[in-house]
């Protein structure tokens, strides 16, 4: 995370919202340690670059993520259900018999995922490649394609429509979870007039947050910059 550290370096921000629910009850400084720690086949993450920067540098961190989300996951057991999904696609393809329609969409996104997601340590992509208007395309299609190849799987495979409304249930969460994420953002921009503030965010939801907050710029008085190869990422006053 070393791109990141310097980014904060250049841009200098007086505030730093990370992505952990507004209701986090773990102290800031803690939170971030644990997910540095978390994180460290890929050099300490986000977290990592942020407590780098507050060594010598001002800035409150402030979460801004939906509230209750663990609570909600944990309940929900998302994780576990979409590894139970998943290892059932992945029996039922590796049958003669398997729909070849619903074989080729599944391949077609399992291409995609290599392609378009984010593949933690294995990812070579620089800071720059991701915070792009390019990469928001590929996210924001890889992700409906998504959408779009699960409702055909669960018509075409009579196998997988137990599987249709907990996979319903999970895209409708992250739905309201951007909703939720750019209302905080938008409140926080609110409270601190004339201040830099610097987004940290999730590879699948930047792009939602960015169509959110482009927006509201004019009604909230701030400036987005979310190119960070652009040629104008230095932020100017108001917000930024």
């Amino acid at each position: 995370m070393e791109d990141l550290y310097k980014q904060l370096l250049e841009i200098k921000p007086d505030i730093i919202l990370d992505e952990s629910p507004i209701d986090n009850m773990w102290p800031m400084m803690d939170w971030l340690k644990g997910c540095a720690d978390h994180s460290k086949k890929r050099g300490g993450g986000e977290a990592a670059a942020v407590l780098r920067y507050l060594e010598d540098h001002r800035a409150e961190v402030l979460p801004y993520d939906i509230k209750g989300r663990n609570d909600y996951f944990i309940k929900m057991k998302f994780f576990e259900k979409e590894q139970v999904y998943g290892e059932a696609c992945s029996a039922y393809f590796k049958q003669p018999s398997a729909n070849p329609t619903a074989f080729y969409l599944f391949k077609l996104i399992e291409g995609m995922g290599r392609r378009f997601g984010f593949h933690e340590t294995k990812d070579k992509r620089t800071i720059f490649d991701i915070n792009s208007p390019l990469c928001d395309v590929q996210v924001e299609t890889y992700i409906s394609l998504i959408r779009q190849v699960n409702k055909a799987l669960f018509s075409l495979v009579p196998e997988f429509s137990q599987y249709e409304r907990d996979f319903g249930k999970m895209m409708n969460f992250h739905a309201r979870r951007d909703k939720a994420m750019i209302s905080n953002i938008l409140n926080y921009n609110s409270r601190f007039d004339d201040k830099t503030m610097v987004v940290l965010c999730g590879y699948f939801h930047r792009y939602a947050l960015i169509k959110g907050l482009e927006g509201s710029q004019k009604k909230h008085g701030f400036s987005l910059i979310s190119d960070l190869g652009s040629s104008d990422k230095m932020p100017q006053p108001k917000n930024s």
